[in-house]
């Protein structure tokens, strides 16, 4: 019996996943539940499995290719003839190639054991991650050897490259040819290592590809539009020291990312259509009843935008309890699909050693983002008198096609207020 796996809807709104990584390849046999691919959808990289045990007899394509929602990822063969034959592991060796005539056997090739992460980013670095030797625990290839292989066939291909130019440029003619050799030519060869890392080629794929179909498709459909502002944040800087210092004693990290979610939060209450979507088939602006925040985290995979759920409910600890949790999943690449799911409005941090202002892309469908940028000490007059604050850059970008800018002022003004005024944001115990 043949039985098409197709690709389910696993995440709100998805349409399509990129195949990352085959975990088996036609002729294999596999168990229900065991891993089969992983693919990578707008949202995050994702392990498949398949719910039935048989052979494999079709893949939906190679690696890099798209599958639809509703098409076949695997088709595998569940008749009783295939039942009794062993399903392949982690390690499991491979078929050998067949020799030409009048060679000897090759060598049969291991399937290298990695983890997903590690996996994900040899394909980054466009490492044929079976031919790494793994020196992590039984034989897993860690991102140590990643950096390891590359290095090594870089510097192979280097010399080999220098070595044919060198030969290539040789003089001919014998002993007389070579002393006329011209000293540029020696020249040349010598800046040859140069020559060869001017560039390097790295495959838009997986995470980085997927985030830039995103800004693409956000800026190219959202009417993009950004205020910018800078506040007085004196209060907020001294506050936030003393409660630091106090949860520091729990193991608690508290940044300034708590207080601007409950800034924000607030002026969401109070302007909703700023917490929206525009639902373009049905010409509808959607207001969302419930207060999702997206963070925007980089990592060095790439952008991601973990979610916390109903921040607005949630104290100023609890916030940095959660903000702490998801940041570290990140950038461990652990975050699960429905913690990058479900977000109504995006915040965007440049933290200390970012710029003073910036143009945030909007989390499309999302209708507006907000920037918080450097905090520095800066002179300003107060009442007719030059004195010296702690000053902050701040940013939104709005969808023009929704929010026009005097709804946009009013709402930057109203964050601005909270932050400036943070003893009020202490008021919310949830």
């Amino acid at each position: 019996m043949i039985y098409e796996f197709k690709l389910p809807d696993i995440g709100e709104g998805l349409h399509e996943a990129e195949i990352i990584r085959w975990l088996v390849r036609e002729g294999d046999v596999v168990n229900a539940d065991q891993p089969i691919a992983e693919i990578q959808t707008d949202k995050a990289m994702v392990e498949m499995t398949t719910p039935v045990a048989g052979k494999v007899v079709a893949l939906a394509g190679p690696e890099g290719a798209t599958v639809k929602v509703g098409e076949p990822l695997i088709v595998v063969e569940t008749e009783a003839a295939v039942a009794g034959e062993a399903a392949p592991t982690e390690d499991s060796v491979r078929e050998p190639v067949p020799a030409a005539c009048g060679e000897a056997p090759r060598p049969a090739r291991k399937r290298a054991i990695a983890a997903p992460s590690v996996r994900k980013r040899a394909r980054e670095m466009g490492v044929p991650i079976d031919e790494v030797e793994g020196t992590g625990e039984g034989g897993r290839v860690t991102l140590a050897d990643l950096e390891r292989y590359v290095r090594e066939r870089e510097a192979a291909a280097t010399v080999a490259a220098r070595d044919e130019a060198k030969k290539d440029a040789l003089p001919t003619g014998g002993a007389a040819g070579g002393r006329q050799a011209s000293i540029a030519t020696w020249t040349s060869i010598a800046g040859l290592d140069a020559l060869f890392e001017e560039e390097e080629r790295i495959p838009l794929r997986g995470l980085r590809k997927k985030i830039a179909e995103k800004m693409v498709k956000s800026v190219y459909t959202a009417s993009h539009a950004t205020g910018m502002d800078e506040i007085d944040v004196t209060k907020l800087v001294e506050i936030r020291k003393s409660l630091a210092s106090e949860l520091a004693k729990e193991q608690i990290k508290l940044t300034y990312l708590p207080f601007i979610i409950k800034a924000v939060t607030r002026a969401l209450k109070e302007y909703p259509m700023f917490n929206a979507s525009l639902d373009e088939e049905t010409n509808e602006i959607v207001l969302k009843k419930r207060y999702h925040i997206g963070i925007a985290t980089a990592t060095k995979a790439g952008l991601l935008v973990p979610v916390i759920r109903d921040a607005d409910q949630k104290s100023i600890r609890e916030l940095a309890v959660e903000i702490a949790e998801l940041s570290e999943k990140a950038h461990r690449q652990a975050l699960r699909l429905e913690e990058l799911q479900g977000s109504t409005f995006t915040i965007t941090s440049t933290g200390a050693g970012g710029g003073w202002f910036a143009t945030p892309i909007i989390n499309y469908p999302e209708v507006a983002i907000f920037g918080a940028h450097a905090i520095k000490r800066k002179p300003v007059v107060i009442d007719d008198e030059i004195v010296i604050r702690d000053m902050m850059g701040i940013s939104l970008t709005f969808d023009h096609r929704v929010i026009d800018g005097e709804p946009a002022g009013r709402f930057m003004r109203t964050v601005a207020h909270y932050l400036s005024h943070p003893e009020v944001l202490l008021l919310d115990v949830r």
